[in-house]
């Protein structure tokens, strides 16, 4: 019996994650994200694109390398709710015949999708929580292996397959100290170490960062310093994170009400992302926050808010500079909530690292400065493993093979110089994969 490992996405780029694994007659799906870097500048325009065209454009994986393996697909296992990992969920996944199977919050938030996007999924939904299994056939069963992230339930799939374990690793840190939840399950991890794990399939993206991920503390700290550290007194305050980004929103609430100025979470995606926490009891910032979903539905309110902006902490959707996001819209006048001279403007987030990103980012922040706001940027820590935190998986876990994923080939070569440094051998037990490409384990 043997393993193939199809990369189909995240290969080539940090996004657009997809994985399947084929185990005989019987295959699985892992993640089907997009490229935010080619998703972004066709938002307003996508709901009238084809699945096709969107492979063509590069916007989600190029799944055709797996078209063969269709009638033996028995689910869709999704890792964690960031659109680079379920985003193309509304376009690819009816051409699979199979369940999707994923954690309660992702769950929660492919329906929210579903009701306010008007996509609707054919395919059978199925939770199960962190640190449980589900049988998925006769060859394959499921785990989530609870990991701290930067989203509520993000969990570490480890595919239990007759030939071993092959544990997908994409989004993880190891986090002592999270706001939100329960740390990495490191106790399941060793199991792992002490069983068969046939297979690493491992995060790049701060492979070449030589140091620990820091917890979320440090990044409480961070912005408790910037916000009631500084003279904030008749000036308006506009923070900008990661919409996802519930424990981080969480600092948020707690740091302001320390200042004593109400919160106004503006935007779609943030409303969907704490209504879905909410209904999971996670959070509860409803009873002292305000919820607006749409700016353009709200001018008076926020005519209000504008008149007496040091009354309130505006939290908006837009951190990596979408041009129409809601902080791009604050900036460029678009909505009757305007930026001052002086008015704070903290990105509590970093810059995905992509080149469309990375522009839109520039671009705004010269929009900010131009009038005179005061930017306070990289008020951070990263969700994904630096390279130490690889280091100690790798240790834990004792893979036969290291496949590492979610990044380009300077950050997929990095994981594989220091697997060789542990004692493996590039082209053995290293494969560094391409997307389109697989390997036969």
């Amino acid at each position: 019996m043997s393993v193939k490992i199809y990369a189909l996405g995240g290969y080539n780029e940090v996004g657009r994650n997809m994985t399947c694994v084929e185990v005989e007659n019987e295959a699985v799906i892992l993640d089907m994200g997009v490229y935010m870097d080619r998703f972004v500048p066709l938002q307003d325009e996508i709901k009238q694109c084809s699945t096709k065209t969107l492979i063509n454009e590069d916007v989600i994986p190029d799944d055709r390398p797996i078209h063969h393996l269709k009638k033996k697909m028995k689910g869709i296992v999704l890792s964690h709710a960031h659109l680079d990992h379920i985003g193309a969920v509304s376009w690819m996944s009816s051409f699979y015949d199979c369940p999707i199977i994923t954690t309660p919050y992702t769950n929660r938030i492919l329906q929210l999708k579903e009701e306010n996007d008007g996509i609707k999924l054919t395919n059978k939904l199925i939770s199960i929580s962190p640190n449980s299994s589900y049988k998925l056939s006769d060859k394959i069963e499921i785990e989530f292996i609870l990991a701290t992230h930067s989203v509520i339930q993000s969990s570490m799939t480890n595919v239990i397959t007759p030939k071993g374990n092959i544990l997908y690793s994409l989004d993880y840190k190891f986090d002592n100290h999270p706001v939100i939840g329960q740390t990495t399950n490191k106790q399941r991890l060793r199991q792992l170490g002490k069983e068969h794990t046939l297979a690493l399939i491992v995060d790049s993206t701060n492979a070449e960062k030589e140091n620990k991920t820091y917890s979320e503390s440090v990044a409480k700290e961070m912005l408790r310093d910037v916000i009631l550290g500084m003279e904030t007194d008749g000036q308006g305050m506009f923070v900008s994170t990661f919409s996802s980004h519930i424990a981080r929103l969480k600092t948020i609430m707690d740091v302001s009400n320390n200042l004593g100025r109400e919160v106004i979470f503006l935007g779609r995606s943030l409303f969907e992302y704490i209504n879905a926490a909410e209904q999971l009891d996670f959070v509860n910032f409803s009873d002292t926050a305000e919820m607006i979903k749409s700016p353009y539905r709200c001018k008076k309110r926020l005519e209000e808010i504008n008149k007496n902006k040091e009354k309130y902490l505006v939290v908006a959707t837009g951190s990596q500079g979408e041009p129409n996001a809601t902080l791009s819209k604050i900036i460029n006048e678009d909505i009757p909530l305007h930026l001052n001279a002086n008015d704070f403007v903290i990105f509590a987030c970093g810059v995905i690292p992509t080149p469309m990103i990375q522009a839109n980012r520039r671009m705004l922040e010269h929009k900010i400065h131009h009038k005179k706001g005061r930017i306070f940027k990289d008020i951070h820590v990263s969700g994904h493993a630096s390279r130490e935190d690889i280091r100690d998986l790798i240790k834990i876990v004792s893979p036969e093979h290291i496949i590492p994923g979610h990044g380009d080939m300077g950050k997929l070569a990095s994981v594989a110089t220091l697997s060789t440094d542990m004692g493996y051998t590039l082209g053995k037990n290293v494969h560094l994969l391409q997307n389109g490409q697989h390997v036969r384990l």
